[in-house]
This record gives structure tokens, sequence and C-alpha cells, in this order.
């Protein structure tokens, strides 16, 4: 009897094994490595464009840098530090109603994530997903409930910035303002999204499928909190693009600044890759949203200028950073496989 037992338990054991082996985040297929890579490929191209765009006739780019006010520049660093702990606290924010995260990990994290969509193939996400299977052991229901949440998050917060400036326009206004048009179509949006968000989280097939995970969505606390985060990671952008309009020499308006900055944040988002995508973008749409330049040449120099700095300005905090939080996770992820004696 008592081998009987064991075995049982032997077999019980080695069932409950592979069925936590099958919630391992899985490795990006070849296709999508093909297609990042060429994704990656074009985004250097554009980079390229920009580039040759921003110093054409010989623009004074590099003598604005080093003549900036040093004030821009701290603004153009601070600014970016401020949206990374913010978006680290988003991501914390919505994890609560199904785990409870410590801050720093929660940043770690976020800064690890950063610093890998830089890569040619874009391990942010793979990587974010392979730690919390690792390290607390969340199942593939947590996780992707969790990075959805985060999606919607996002995706609402920069649906709403684009539409309270958009909206400005049909509007006749001759230039679009930070004021109370703003902020009403602003929180109007946000109001709706949230309620189609909860109505959703709420439906009976959702909750069979996630078995639980859909608290992320039915959350009034986590969506407002990790909304407010996204709000404030908004604002930061928005500051990072209007020192850079100041340090190149385009005027730029907040509420300009807030729309290319929802723009920006689209173009970081891509599927196809961090680099190159987002600066062409802001230098595509700029011009549509800027006025007062005194040619069509001088605004597309003066635009691919504001798209390379507002994007150095945040590479260059986020990649140290990033290292250290690679580092901080690398070493987590080290402890968490020694305990259960696997493979790191």
């Amino acid at each position: 009897m008592a081998r009987a037992a064991a075995h049982g338990s032997r077999a019980t054991l080695a069932r409950l094994s592979d069925a936590t082996t099958t919630l391992e985040p899985t490795r990006p297929s070849r296709a999508k490595i093909a297609l990042q890579i060429v994704g990656f490929l074009i985004g250097c191209a554009l980079v390229a464009w920009c580039a040759m765009r921003a110093f054409r006739g010989g623009a004074d780019g590099l003598a604005k840098l080093r003549a900036a006010d040093p004030m821009l520049v701290a603004t153009l660093i601070f600014a970016t530090l401020g949206s990374i702990i913010c978006s680290g606290f988003t991501f914390w924010a919505v994890a609560r109603p199904i785990r409870r995260f410590s801050v720093v990990e929660m940043q770690a994290v976020n800064l690890m994530a950063s610093l890998f969509n830089y890569a040619p193939v874009r391990l942010g996400l793979f990587l974010r997903c392979v730690f919390h299977w690792r390290v607390e052991r969340m199942p593939a229901t947590d996780i992707g409930a969790w990075i959805a949440g985060v999606a919607i998050v996002t995706l609402g917060s920069i649906g709403s910035a684009l539409a309270a400036g958009l909206v400005q326009i049909p509007a006749g206004r001759a230039e679009i303002a930070l004021d109370w048009m703003w902020f009403v179509t602003y929180a109007a949006c946000i109001g709706a999204g949230t309620a189609l968000t909860l109505a959703i989280g709420r439906a009976p097939l959702l909750r069979k499928f996630l078995k639980g995970s859909e608290r992320v969505l039915t959350s009034p606390r986590a969506l407002a909190e990790s909304l407010g985060f996204r709000t404030i990671d908004l604002s930061m952008w928005s500051l990072r693009m209007w020192a850079a309009s100041q340090i190149v020499g385009v005027s730029l308006s907040p509420a300009q600044a807030a729309l290319l900055a929802a723009v920006a944040i689209l173009g970081a988002g891509n599927p196809l890759g961090r680099i190159g995508w987002r600066e062409a973008l802001v230098a595509f749409v700029a011009p549509y949203v800027i006025t007062g330049a005194t040619s069509p040449e001088e605004l597309d120099t003066l635009t691919s200028q504001l798209a390379l700095l507002e994007s150095a300005g945040e590479a260059v905090i986020t990649i140290p950073l990033g290292i250290f939080g690679a580092i901080w996770c690398w070493r987590s992820m080290r402890a968490a496989a020694a305990r259960v004696g696997s493979p790191a």
C-alpha cells in the first residue's frame, strides 16, 4: 500500500509539473522574429531619414543641444524619470486585484522590459512574462489578463488625449489649447472607457474563461489608480516633448505637446520595433500640429530635430537604468531557480 501511495504521489507531482510547465511563456515564433528583424531594419532606415532631414543643409541641431538652457535639459531628464516611474506604478496598480507586488520589483521589471524593447526583436513583454512565471509562478491566465488590462488602460488614456486635442479642430479653434474643453473631453472619454471596461470584465463568458483573473478589469479602484498613473505618465511625455521643442526652437503649446506625446507613445508601442517608427511618426505628424514656422523646409528640419531629441532624451535615461533593472531581475530569477532546484 505504501508503494502504491508513493507511486500515486509521484504521478500526481508529475501531472502538476506538466501542468505548471505548460504555463511557461512561449518563445516568439521564427516568423515573428523575422518580422521584427525586418521591422528593426526599417526602423533604422527611418532614423536615418529623420537624421537626414534634421541636419539638412548643415542645420545646427547639435549646436542647439550644446547651447541649451540647463533647466530645459534637466526638465528633459526629470520628465523621462517621472514617466518611467509612473509606467511601473501602472503595472503595479493593475495587478493589485490578483497579485500584490513590491514597488521595487515592479520598477525593476519595468526597467528591464523597457531596455529590451530597444533590441532588434522586442523582448520586453516576453521577458516580463517569463520573470513573473519563474519568480512568482503566475498562471498564464493571470499574466494575460494583467497585460491586457495595462494595454486597455494605456490605449484608453492615449485615445482620450488624442480626442481631447482633435475635437477642438472641428470646433473652429485656430490652435488647440489645454483648457476646459480639453479636460472635459479627456474626462468624458476616460469615464466612458472605464464604464465599458467594467461591463466587459463582468461578462459571464469572460469570467468563465479567466477564472478570477478578470478582477483586473472589474476593480474600480485598480482602474482608477492605473488611469491616474497613466495620466501622469502622459503629462511627463508631454513635458519632455515641450522641453525638446524649446531646445530645438519650436513653438509648442501644452496641448500641442500632449497631442504629439500621445502620437509618440503610439509609435513606441508598435509591434514592429521601438527604434525609428516612433521618431518617424512624430516627424510626420508634427508639421500638422505646429504653427509658426517660416517655410515647409524649415518645419521639416525642426520637427525631425524635435523627434530625435525627444526620443534621445528618453533613451539616455532608460538604457542605463534598464541595465540595473535587468541585473536585479536576473539575480531574482537565479534565486527563484535555486529555491526550486531548476536551471535559471
